[in-house]
C-alpha cells in the first residue's frame, strides 16, 4: 500500500513539471518571447543569451511548480508529511520531469543560425543544468512551505512583467521587441525609468516578495531562521537562469545588463524577508500557529486545570454567609458545654476539647508506704536418720523399747506438721503489710493440674509398708 501511494506521489509529481513546463514554453512560443529558429549574427548575440535565460528559467520553474503541485496532492495517498527523503524523491521526479522542455527547445533550434555557436548543443546544455538546479529548487519546495510561497510569487511576478512588456507590442502596427528575463521595458514604462529598470526591476520585486513572504510566515508562526530566509528560493531561480546563461556581451555598464541585477536579487529577497521577522507587529489574538492545507494540526500544548473547590469548602463559605444565631455546630466546630457534666476536656468550659474555659482540679495522691522485705519462712524439723535405712520407700521404723526392732508398715496417719506463725509479707497491690487477719493468701495455681487429696499419699505409704511386712 505504502508503494502504491509512493508511485502515485512521484507520478503526479512528474507529470504536473512536464504539464507546467511544456505549458509555459507554449506561452513563450505564442507571444513571441522565446524565438528559437532566428539566423543571428555576431551583433545580435545577446538576444540569443536573452533566450537562453528564459529556456533555463522555464525549465527550472516547471520543477519547482510540479513539486508544489505533489505537495498538494499529496494528502490524498499519504495524509503525513513526507520527510528529507521523501523530499529529495519528489525533486528527483520533478527534475525528471522538468525535462520535457527538451525536446520542445532543441527541435526549433535546429534551424536556427548564430554566429559561433551550436544552437542545439547549447540549448540542450541549457535545458540539462536547468533541471539539475530545478532538482534542488523542488527538494526545497517539496520541504519548506516558504520555500514553496516565495517560488510561487516570483514565478507569476516574472509572467506580470513579461506580460506588461509585451502586450503593447502585439498591437496591430506595432513592431515586436526583444523580452528579457525580469526587466521592465516596453512602450508602457516612461523613457525617464526605462533606462533603470534593466537593474532594478529584479532586485526591487524580490525584495517586496520577499517582505510579503516573510510576513506571511511570520503569521504562520514559523521558526525565525525560515521566516528570515523566506524570500531566497524565488529569486535563486532567476540567479540560477542567469548564471546559465551568462552575462551579455558589448553593454556599456552593469546598469544595463540584467544578468547583475539577478545576482543581486537574492541579497534583496533575504533582506525583505529578514525585515519582516524582525520587525515587531501587533500580537496575534490565537496563540495556536497556523498548519499547511491537508497537514495534520499539531497537538495542543497542556494547560494547568482551573481548581475547583472541594465540598468542605463549599460547605464552609455558605456557613459563613449564614447568621450567627442560624450557626450549627457542625458549621463552627464548637461543640456546646452540657451543664452538670464532669470537668472533662470535651465538655468543660466552652466545649472544644483543645480549648477548656478552666483548668482541671488537681487530684489527692494517696501517700504509699515504702515496701519491707519479707521474714525469712524456717523450715519445719525433720527427725534424725534412723541407724538402718529402709529398706524401700514408705517403710516406718519401730521403736525399740516398745516391741521387735526392725522395719515394719503400720496403718497410722502421720501427724500434719504445725504450720509456722504467719509472717508479714509485701503486698505489690496493697500500700501495707500483709497479716494473718487479713485473710489467708491465695496462691497462684500451678500450671501442671490440681494437687493431691492431702490424704491420699499418706495411703500409699502404708500399703506399700504392708506389703514389705507380710
Amino acid at each position: 500500500m505504502a508503494f502504491r501511494s509512493w508511485v502515485k506521489l512521484l507520478a503526479t509529481t512528474a507529470t504536473a513539471a512536464v504539464v507546467i513546463g511544456a505549458g509555459q514554453l507554449g506561452i513563450a512560443y505564442g507571444l513571441g518571447i522565446v524565438r528559437l529558429d532566428r539566423v543571428l549574427d555576431v551583433t545580435a548575440r545577446n538576444s540569443w543569451t536573452a533566450q537562453l535565460a528564459w529556456v533555463a528559467w522555464i525549465t527550472t520553474t516547471a520543477a519547482v511548480l510540479g513539486a508544489i503541485v505533489g505537495t498538494g496532492m499529496r494528502p490524498r495517498w499519504r495524509p503525513r508529511p513526507v520527510g528529507p527523503g521523501g523530499a529529495l524523491a519528489m525533486g528527483i521526479a520533478a527534475g525528471l520531469g522538468s525535462l520535457a522542455v527538451l525536446p520542445l527547445t532543441m527541435q526549433p533550434a535546429r534551424a536556427a543560425q548564430v554566429a559561433g555557436v551550436q544552437p542545439v548543443f547549447v540549448i540542450g546544455a541549457a535545458v540539462g543544468l536547468g533541471a539539475a538546479a530545478g532538482i534542488f529548487a523542488a527538494w526545497a519546495a517539496a520541504a519548506k512551505p516558504a520555500a514553496r510561497w516565495s517560488a510561487a510569487t516570483l514565478s507569476v511576478l516574472m509572467w506580470v512583467v513579461a506580460l506588461v512588456s509585451i502586450v503593447p507590442s502585439l498591437l496591430p502596427g506595432r513592431t515586436p521587441i526583444a523580452i528579457r528575463l525580469g526587466v521592465l521595458n516596453g512602450s508602457l514604462i516612461p523613457p525617464a525609468v526605462a533606462g533603470h529598470t534593466a537593474f532594478l526591476t529584479m532586485p526591487t520585486l524580490a525584495l517586496l516578495a520577499g517582505l510579503v513572504v516573510g510576513w506571511v510566515a511570520r503569521g504562520r508562526r514559523l521558526p525565525t531562521l525560515a521566516v528570515g530566509l523566506a524570500g531566497l528560493a524565488g529569486p535563486a531561480l532567476l540567479t540560477m537562469a542567469y548564471l546559465i546563461a551568462g552575462p551579455e556581451a558589448g553593454t556599456t555598464g552593469f546598469r544595463s545588463d540584467p544578468y547583475w541585477a539577478a545576482m543581486t536579487a537574492c541579497g534583496a529577497g533575504v533582506l525583505g524577508s529578514v525585515l519582516a521577522a524582525v520587525v515587531r507587529g501587533v500580537p496575534a489574538t490565537s496563540s495556536s500557529p497556523a498548519t499547511e492545507p491537508g497537514e495534520p494540526a499539531a497537538a495542543p500544548l497542556p494547560k494547568r486545570d482551573v481548581p475547583v473547590e472541594s465540598a468542605i469548602a463549599q460547605a464552609a463559605a455558605a456557613a459563613a454567609q449564614r447568621p450567627a444565631e442560624q450557626l450549627r455546630p457542625s458549621d463552627t466546630g464548637v461543640l456546646p458545654a452540657v451543664p452538670g457534666t464532669p470537668n472533662n476536656p470535651f465538655s468543660a468550659g466552652t466545649g472544644s476539647p483543645f480549648r477548656s474555659g478552666a483548668p482541671f482540679a488537681a487530684e489527692p495522691v494517696p501517700a504509699q508506704a515504702r515496701p519491707q522485705a519479707p521474714a525469712p519462712v524456717q523450715a519445719p524439723p525433720q527427725a534424725p536418720a534412723p541407724g538402718n535405712p529402709p529398706r524401700f520407700s514408705g517403710q516406718q521404723p519401730t521403736p525399740a523399747a516398745g516391741g521387735r526392732g526392725g522395719w515394719r508398715s503400720r496403718r497410722t496417719t502421720a501427724p500434719a506438721p504445725t504450720p509456722p506463725p504467719p509472717a508479714e509479707r509485701f503486698d505489690g497491690f496493697n500500700a501495707g503489710p500483709v497479716t494473718a487477719s487479713q485473710g489467708p493468701v491465695v496462691e497462684p495455681t500451678s500450671i501442671s493440674g490440681p494437687g493431691r487429696r492431702p490424704g491420699s499419699e499418706t495411703d500409699y505409704v502404708d500399703w506399700v509398708s504392708g506389703l514389705g511386712g507380710q
